[in-house]
């Protein structure tokens, strides 16, 4: 079986993996319930408000389609389709495992929030030619609105870890993954309207679909796998095999509530191989992807409270995606202190995971720290998204709407490293290790030059 390298990650091909003949067709498949039951909401709001007030094509303010779909399931066949496929629960499902997949990310949150921003979202989505066509035609990755576009990835990512009650049927999880399902269906209908009338707006027979069935295993791949595999190792964390099991598990039940296929990811293994199959047939830098990770960077760096440096963002996402990866998509190359910064943020990391494996009591104390800090900083705060999201249409696809490179809308930094707490705190670290590492060679030397004399 041959071997295959994709940024620092090394993998060798098996009966498991994805050939393209059977990945590329994949592009022309999507969710049709999804895509009719719109296109039912959308008929049923322009009947509730009139037809003048309601344009065909867009879901309007005031246009909540879960609400919609909730209150009228039982009326329309389509509908009732949909609303009995997300609330029943295959027989798969185990409860006791989804909750524990639920702790896996609040026990690593630290390396899991860095390695989502620098590998996920910097390197891996920017680089996925489908992916950002659709990106940068929706207007949602400007940088005067992709912050909140990036917290409402966050936010659905907290209410489907949340508690077991939140994934469930009825809970605030469930019910935001059915959102988002609808969202990306109103996505694709537009685009595909667009289209009919200008067949250049987007290539289909090129990328396929917008937001088709390939997509969405990418997209679960990112959520599930990545952290496995392509971040927390390139940080010094290992995960065990029942946590990959657990939280595998749990990204297989939010996939088949987005439409995903979930056979893809019926095993470790398995989800494993599909990941590394996206990897090899799925990246592919092109110049909207240099405009997506440009305008990523540009958002993220320097911003309160944290105010992390561009050159902590680059140190971080060479380390995570490989120089080649970030050569293509123009990420700059940085000096020593930044990357001393990420070696201390691993050595971190690193520790943490240590005393929570070992400690009685830390590992409980670490998950409901972040589970009740996260959500309240990322979601209620009136910094960010001052209260939940609903996912709605915000950023409807238009003809000559498509974004390009645009600069940060935070006024030019001013201030120097003790200006940034995160890399302080990180460099400390990394100045701490290495005087314990060198005090630790010095021991060794000392002894060994007694047992010498």
């Amino acid at each position: 079986m041959a071997f295959h390298r994709v940024g620092n990650y090394t993998f060798q091909w098996t009966d498991l993996h994805l050939p393209r003949e059977k990945t590329d067709p994949l592009r022309h498949e999507y969710d049709t319930l999804g895509h009719n039951a719109v296109k039912r909401l959308q008929q049923i709001a322009r009947q509730r408000k009139g037809e003048a007030s309601v344009k065909p094509t867009l879901c309007p303010g005031g246009f909540d389609m879960y609400a919609v779909l909730r209150d009228y399931h039982d009326q329309d066949d389509v509908l009732n389709r949909l609303w009995n496929e997300v609330h029943t629960v295959p027989d798969w499902v185990d409860w006791a495992q989804i909750e524990r997949g639920q702790k896996f990310f609040y026990r690593y949150a630290p390396a899991n929030l860095m390695g989502f921003m620098l590998q996920a979202f910097v390197g891996e989505n920017s680089s996925v030619p489908g992916v950002v066509e659709v990106l940068v035609r929706t207007g949602g990755f400007s940088t005067k609105v992709l912050l909140r576009r990036l917290l409402e990835t966050f936010q659905h990512l907290l209410q489907v870890t949340a508690n077991l009650e939140s994934i469930q049927p009825g809970g605030q999880g469930h019910t935001t993954t059915v959102r988002v399902r609808l969202l990306h269906a109103a996505v694709r209908e537009r685009i595909l309207r667009l289209v009919k009338s200008r067949p250049d707006y987007f290539d289909v027979a090129k990328f396929g679909v917008p937001v088709n069935v390939l997509d969405s295993i990418h997209s679960i791949c990112v959520y599930s796998c990545g952290h496995m595999w392509l971040q927390l190792p390139q940080m010094g964390v290992f995960p065990t095999e029942q946590e990959k099991t657990d939280y595998i598990a749990l990204f297989r039940y939010v996939g088949y509530l987005l439409a995903t296929p979930h056979e893809y990811f019926s095993s470790v293994a398995q989800a494993k191989a599909t990941m590394e199959s996206m990897l090899l047939h799925e990246l592919q830098v092109t110049e909207t992807s240099r405009i997506v990770g440009h305008n990523m960077i540009e958002c993220i760096k320097d911003r309160a409270p944290l105010r992390v440096s561009v050159g902590f963002i680059e140190a971080g996402s060479r380390i995570l995606n490989g120089d080649e990866l970030c050569d293509s998509l123009g990420l700059g190359k940085p000096g020593f202190l930044a990357y001393g910064c990420w070696r201390g943020h691993c050595w971190f990391v690193q520790s943490l995971a240590l005393v929570q494996r070992w400690v009685p009591g830390a590992d409980e104390a670490v998950v409901r720290y972040f589970r009740n800090t996260l959500y309240e900083t990322l979601v209620n705060s009136k910094r960010e998204l001052r209260g939940r999201s609903e996912m709605d249409f915000r950023h409807v696809p238009q003809m000559g709407k498509r974004i390009g490179k645009e600069g940060s809308e935070l006024p030019k930094f001013t201030g120097s490293l003790v200006d940034r707490p995160l890399e302080m705190f990180y460099l400390a670290v990394f100045g701490l290790g290495c005087v314990l590492w060198l005090g630790v060679v010095g021991a060794i030397l000392r002894m060994h030059l007694l047992m010498l004399s």
